[in-house]
């Protein structure tokens, strides 16, 4: 099951579009589409493989090294943003897997 989640950010939409992997906070893969430049060109896909069989939990650590080793990399995105939007997607996946009512349901009923 893909899901994805969006942040506005300067200049247009940040969007993770994530598939969930078979264990529990697992990503099989990530994709993030938005307002910034794939450069040097193979950055944005060298960052999405470095996520892809990780955890959510491994996540920032991943990202944080990621920029720290490609400084200036991917311009125009912050890498707080993509872990921002990475959540996001992810709460998704977690709503999906709950057995927890829907919390919008609930106000749909109160109308």
């Amino acid at each position: 099951m893909e899901v994805t989640g969006d942040l506005p950010i300067p200049g247009g939409l940040l969007r993770a579009s994530i598939v969930a992997g078979d264990g529990r906070n697992q990503i099989q893969s990530a994709r993030f589409t938005g307002p910034f430049r794939d450069d040097p060109p193979g950055t944005l896909e060298r960052l999405q493989a470095s996520l892809s069989g990780s955890t959510i939990d491994e996540a920032p650590t991943k990202i944080e090294r990621f920029f720290a080793e490609n400084q200036g990399a991917l311009p125009g995105v912050d890498p707080s943003d993509l872990l921002t939007v990475l959540a996001l997607a992810f709460m998704k996946v977690r709503r999906a897997a709950s057995s927890a009512p829907d919390p919008s349901d609930w106000k749909k009923n109160r109308a």
